[in-house]
């Protein structure tokens, strides 16, 4: 999972090197942020599920725990990438 992330990262720096900055730079990067955000709530609710279903333990839900976690991280990887870049650079 380390690979996929690095490879956005270089793309997305590829993209930074191009002086040309339109409406599909624009896009590319919401489309990679958000990629970046989704892909670990849907990891923690998938291995959240699947807790649940071989460690049923009294009232806690796996699921929404792991769901909880997957969006700390993907709030995380999100400022990451927003605090190493300017989001100014699209006007």
């Amino acid at each position: 999972m380390g690979d996929f992330f690095k490879e956005i990262k270089e793309r997305i720096e590829r993209l930074e090197k191009k002086k040309e900055k339109n409406i599909w730079y624009a896009l590319s990067y919401i489309g990679s942020i958000s990629v970046i955000f989704l892909l670990p709530v849907i990891a923690g609710a998938y291995i959240g599920w699947w807790l649940d279903g071989r460690y049923r333990v009294g009232k806690i839900s796996w699921t929404i725990t792991g769901i909880l976690v997957g969006i700390f991280i993907g709030i995380y990887n999100v400022y990451q990438v927003f605090y190493k870049r300017n989001i100014k650079d699209f006007r």
